[in-house]
């Protein structure tokens, strides 16, 4: 009957230790998964933002372009004099005073024209007579004019109206455009209409896919399309959700349609998920985009939506990897735990609860020395070397694998010792106390800024080719002066400090890439301190010392 005591109690506590290992792994995998979540939800914004700042950038350049034609004195002259011959003719925009007009007015721009083609994406350039809006002279298309489109360009009603240039994305007669219009004055200074340029997604897709580092691809609803454009002859670009492919980046956009995923949203929230397609597993980013009349009257829902989408295989698989090793962490951990319990009830109860209670101060030693082993380093709150060195090999490993940017800056403080011999360490403290503060506030969320070991920091910048890295650092050493110092009552002294930098490319290893910059911050001292130096082969000669 002892022996079928013990023998219930090794079954019952098998069982249990066989519940703990069963949550051990599936707590593991939902934090697994939540980690990649969060994951993918953050790239997800800076895509987001990424694509934002790219099309904003778009919509500036046809602005501008559009000033720079609308400004031309002889343009000016050109398109006054037409205005004023429709309001003698009666608005008969086809009468032959009117079409020779028109004729010089695209011989002046159309040279312009053809370097914005080629050189700006740009495709389209029209002039509008108003009030309203009413094509006087598409350049992309000469030969249609006349047609009154006041229930559809807004933005050209708007200008034409109060003579205030805008920009935004809208619904044209042949495709939906990025534009940007200002007005046109003559030589009175009387408004006589408005001039935009505009680009098409489909002209500066591949330019924003390159841009933001990842596919692109825009839809618009297709009951707005079919109601603003003429004709859409490209049936194949419609899909299940409503939707219109108005520009891809990437064929892979079919395999994301073909699951039927449902995107169609009516709504303007970022939504970041993964799909699994036949050609292989995708991290989609997709969120509503406004046009400018949506903008303007404060619309509710999208007129359509931005997709941003990477291969996310790799991803998976790193999951899926961590997820094994898990259930062999907690095989392992059974069968061992399994052979101590066998042999401690073998001996007696009393083993066992000895071995217990051995096992339980394991544990609690084993977490005593996790805590101390933290990343952090204690007085600056930045990261400490341990820390910096594990993540400084994954992430060369990772810039290797995927042949992208990862440089080093490593900075010292300059005449610190005297600062502690002359004010003393509390003060020496405080100041690396200020470093650390300063530092986290200029790096990336990405970035990884570290105290390497006394006056000695370093930041790690993921995706920084040399010339980014030379203006951090040089943005670093230029606010390091005026951010920290020792102040003793009235007086103020700067602590200035010497950095290197050095790109991968130049580094077979990490620890090789931490050499060299460390070689060009010592080349930094030697040519006399508070100046940023990066590292180029032979010798150290891009340094320079930074003015405040």
């Amino acid at each position: 009957m002892k022996f079928l005591g013990k023998q219930t109690v090794f079954i019952w506590v098998s069982l249990v230790i066989l519940v703990l290992d069963s949550l051990f792994i599936a707590i593991n995998y939902w934090q697994d998964k939540d980690d990649l979540q969060r994951t993918l939800e953050m790239e997800g914004k800076r895509l987001q933002t990424a694509f934002h700042i790219s099309q904003q950038m778009t919509l500036s350049n046809m602005s501008q372009l559009a000033t720079f034609v609308a400004n031309d004195p002889e343009v000016r002259m050109l398109f006054g004099a037409a205005v004023n011959g429709l309001e003698s003719q009666g608005y008969d925009y086809a009468s032959d005073t009117i079409d020779e007009l028109r004729k010089q007015l695209y011989n002046e721009v159309s040279s312009s024209w053809k370097k914005m083609t080629e050189q700006y994406h740009v495709r389209q350039l029209h002039f509008h007579t108003g009030p309203g809006s009413t094509s006087f002279l598409r350049v992309h298309k000469p030969e249609k004019f006349g047609d009154n489109m006041d229930n559809l360009r807004h933005i050209i009603v708007d200008v034409n109206r109060d003579g205030i240039p805008r920009t935004g994305l809208e619904l044209g007669r042949i495709y939906s455009g990025l534009r940007g219009v200002v007005p046109v004055f003559d030589h009175q200074m009387n408004q006589v209409g408005a001039l935009e340029a505009g680009t098409s997604y489909r002209a500066i897709i591949q330019l924003l896919s390159e841009s933001i580092k990842a596919s692109v691809a825009v839809m618009m609803k297709e009951q707005r399309v079919e109601e603003a454009t003429w004709v859409r002859p490209e049936e194949a670009l419609k899909t299940h959700c409503g939707c219109f492919i108005e520009a891809s980046s990437d064929d892979s956009l079919k395999y994301l349609m073909a699951t039927e995923t449902p995107f169609s949203r009516h709504d303007f929230q970022l939504r970041t998920q993964l799909i699994n397609t036949d050609k292989g597993a995708f991290a989609v980013t997709h969120f509503g985009i406004q046009d400018y009349i949506g903008q303007r009257d404060q619309h509710t829902e999208p007129v359509g939506r931005v997709f941003l989408w990477y291969p996310a295989d790799e991803l998976l698989n790193d999951m899926e990897a961590d997820t094994w090793l898990n259930v062999m962490i907690a095989l392992v951990g059974f069968i061992i735990l399994e052979v101590i319990l066998y042999l401690a009830l073998r001996f007696s109860q009393r083993h066992l609860r000895r071995e217990v209670r051995r096992r339980t101060h394991e544990v609690e030693q084993l977490n005593e020395q996790l805590m101390l082993q933290a990343s952090t380093d204690a007085l600056t709150g930045l990261y400490n070397r341990r820390f910096l060195t594990q993540r400084f090999e994954e992430e060369f490993e990772r810039a290797k694998r995927k042949d992208i940017p990862l440089s080093m800056v490593i900075l010292d403080l300059d005449h610190f010792k005297q600062i502690n011999d002359t004010y003393g360490h509390s003060t020496g403290d405080q100041v690396l106390k200020q470093v650390g503060s300063y530092l986290k506030s200029m790096s990336r969320k990405y970035d990884v800024a570290a105290r390497y070991g006394g006056e000695e920091f370093c930041v790690l910048l993921p995706g920084c080719d040399q010339q980014t890295a030379l203006n951090f650092a040089e943005r670093l050493c230029t606010g390091f002066r005026k951010t920290i110092a020792i102040e003793e009552g009235n007086t103020r002294q700067a602590v200035t400090c010497s950095v290197g930098v050095c790109e991968k490319h130049y580094a077979t290893s990490a620890d090789q890439l931490l050499s060299l910059a460390d070689a060009a911050l010592y080349a930094a001292k030697q040519q006399g301190r508070d100046r940023v130096v990066v590292y180029e082969k032979r010798p150290v000669r891009k340094g320079t010392k930074v003015d405040a």
